[in-house]
């Protein structure tokens, strides 16, 4: 199995680094404070990371993003 299947988004889709992300709202452990579009920068150890418009990164479960395309 590829390791690139194993990084799905919201809805099935595979998640690949330099693809545009949508980020959900943050729940109670998240650092980020809305919601924002962003860019895959890296996937590793089972989460995506994830970096916005002000060059912060961040890593999310991949099942909680959507990738826009």
């Amino acid at each position: 199995m590829s390791s690139d299947n194993f990084y799905l988004d919201a809805n099935g889709k595979s998640i690949q680094k330099f693809d545009e992300v949508e980020v959900p709202e943050p729940n109670d452990t998240d650092i980020h404070n809305n919601a924002f579009t962003g860019m895959v920068d890296n996937l590793k150890n089972g989460y995506v990371v994830v970096v916005d418009q002000d060059q912060n990164f961040y890593e999310f479960e991949p099942e909680r993003l959507e990738v826009l395309k």
